[in-house]
């Protein structure tokens, strides 16, 4: 899992690097299904350049 504080990639620049400074909630549309939906996160990066990105959580890895 991946907290705030974590050092991060991305998995299309795996040479961008970077630190998780936040997360943002993603609320999802509500259907009229009786399947229930979660929400999702989005993390705020800020990167060694001194940049700062929102990815989604599915494109970042976690570097150790």
């Amino acid at each position: 899992m991946i907290k705030v504080g974590n050092k991060v990639s991305l998995f299309h620049n795996i040479g961008k690097e970077g630190t998780v400074i936040g997360v943002q909630p993603v609320q999802l549309p509500k259907r009229q299904y009786a399947v229930p939906v979660s929400n999702t996160w989005k993390l705020v990066i800020e990167w060694k350049d001194g940049t700062r990105t929102v990815e989604n959580i599915s494109d970042v890895m976690r570097i150790d």
